[in-house]
């Protein structure tokens, strides 16, 4: 069995694969979330690792995006990981000698206030993932990056200071993805896509069979459909527990355009 994630060794998503797998299954490192998505459709790993929700910055659009285009993929789990972002460098350099800081945009962003109070005159640079960035910087003076503590030993890294996140509230959701729908007796979250036809109250008339069968809506995002301006896909999660929920979907079939379970797993509680 292989499983995919994107990499290199060091990122988050590295570490949720690490915990989540033995040491016997082999797991592949992809240079993107798109990339990671694309080699599961394409069957080239049978299961991949993908962050879909950062509790400070929100939906990985990317991940949402890809699961859009590409059908026959389903969640069989989620997993919570507390995020704790590191500065590091290839020497222990003072603050104002530093040039440049590299991180993948979503712990840039974790770490925007961090950074025009200590870093403000260097120059910002994505990358496509953490220990990307870390990769990068082990090959520059001058420079820093932003990632995981696991980077420090992979890539010999200094540490310039740890936890520099502005909010210590801070975790992001995986999602682990299959081609094989799996049976979770206890299941507890069903994540679905769907449209509205492009008429006045079709939202509402979508919402409204959610109400009227008590199924709470703990999750609701939109994503443009790539159509044309003014039409989306809505992307949420609804808890299930013991209540009937296939009747209501069935019905909801009848009042949207588009429509598609994307999986059913059980909510974490982890960190």
């Amino acid at each position: 069995m292989k499983v995919g994630y994107l990499g290199p060794k060091g990122t988050f998503s590295y570490e949720i694969c690490k915990n989540s797998y033995g040491e016997e299954i082999e797991k592949i490192p992809y240079k993107t979330i798109k990339e990671t998505i694309l080699e599961l459709q394409n069957d080239e790993v049978s299961e991949v690792i993908v962050p879909i929700e950062n509790s400070l910055q929100g939906c990985v659009t990317e991940t949402i995006d890809t699961l859009i285009e590409n059908e026959n993929l389903k969640i069989v789990e989620e997993r919570i990981l507390k995020i704790n972002q590191n500065l590091m460098a290839k020497e222990k350099y003072n603050f104002e000698d530093i040039q440049e800081v590299y991180s993948h945009p979503q712990a840039l962003a974790q770490c925007r206030n961090y950074l025009q109070n200590n870093l403000k005159n260097a120059t910002i640079i994505e990358t496509p993932s953490t220990a990307l960035s870390a990769k990068e910087v082990s090959k520059k003076e001058f420079s820093a990056c932003i990632c995981n503590l696991e980077c420090l030993s992979e890539y010999n890294l200094k540490l310039l200071e740890a936890n520099i996140q502005d909010n210590s509230l801070n975790e992001t959701k995986f999602w682990k993805l299959s081609k094989l729908e799996k049976d979770i007796t206890d299941a507890n979250v069903i994540t679905m896509l769907f449209s509205t036809k492009h008429k006045p109250g079709a939202l509402y008339n979508a919402l409204k069979i959610f109400n009227d069968n008590g199924l709470n809506l703990t999750k609701i995002e939109s994503r443009p459909a790539k159509t044309k301006l003014g039409e989306y896909y809505f992307l949420v999660d609804i808890e299930i527990n013991n209540k009937s929920y296939e009747k209501p979907l069935e019905e909801l079939k009848d009042v949207v355009g588009f429509y598609r379970i994307l999986g059913k797993y059980k909510k974490s509680n982890e960190t």
